[in-house]
């Protein structure tokens, strides 16, 4: 009896022994997870500032290329005018492309079936119609497509015509500037000529 109850003993001991290693060792593992999470939190708030100030410089750069482009307001305004024209042409042509690539497509199937009803004595004359479906569609492809050109070279001179005329009213503007300036001489010296006449009469001997 003696000898279980120190086995007994003994045993408890070891167990609260083993409790208390294992309470220590948690205790050192959340230590370490707290401090890795401050560490992680800390990256965190830094990481969180620098795009802070990164997203303030980049707000501050398209700030200023905002009021860059501001400044050219009135070429922009053409240039995109004649590129809404142009991609309004370009669209205009891709539809036209389909659509006769649709037409010839049609043309085809239809002379297909055709050919199908008339296998036995209408070859020859099936091959004629094609060559000139195709014919008359490539015909009216180049019509549309020197149609489309020429309007395009009309934008292009109405352009021309658009910045040369800019042109000649900057040129006009400063010459404007300068006969301005060459007037505004002109009559300071004049005011001094008067000045030194004075003086001149005043001192002549009476």
């Amino acid at each position: 009896l003696d000898s279980s109850s120190e086995s007994s003993g003994i045993n408890a001991e070891y167990g609260q022994s083993t409790i208390a290693m294992m309470n220590e060792k948690n205790e050192r593992e959340l230590e370490q997870i707290n401090a890795e999470r401050e560490g992680i939190v800390e990256q965190y708030e830094k990481r969180k500032e620098e795009l802070r100030n990164l997203l303030e410089q980049k707000e501050a750069e398209h700030a200023q290329v905002m009021r860059d482009l501001q400044d050219l307001a009135e070429y922009q305004h053409i240039r995109l005018e004649q590129e809404a024209e142009i991609g309004h042409l370009e669209t205009e042509v891709e539809r036209l492309k389909i659509e006769h690539a649709d037409t010839l497509q049609q043309m085809k199937s239809n002379f297909l079936k055709e050919k199908a009803n008339h296998e036995t004595d209408a070859d020859h004359k099936i091959k004629q119609m094609k060559q000139k479906a195709n014919d008359e569609a490539v015909q009216c492809l180049v019509e549309h497509t020197q149609k489309i050109s020429a309007e395009n070279k009309l934008l292009r001179k109405e352009l021309l015509t658009l910045i040369r005329r800019s042109q000649a009213l900057t040129e006009h503007k400063l010459e404007l500037q300068n006969q301005r300036k060459g007037l505004v001489r002109e009559h300071q010296i004049t005011k001094d000529l008067r000045k030194l006449r004075k003086v001149h009469v005043d001192d002549v001997p009476k």
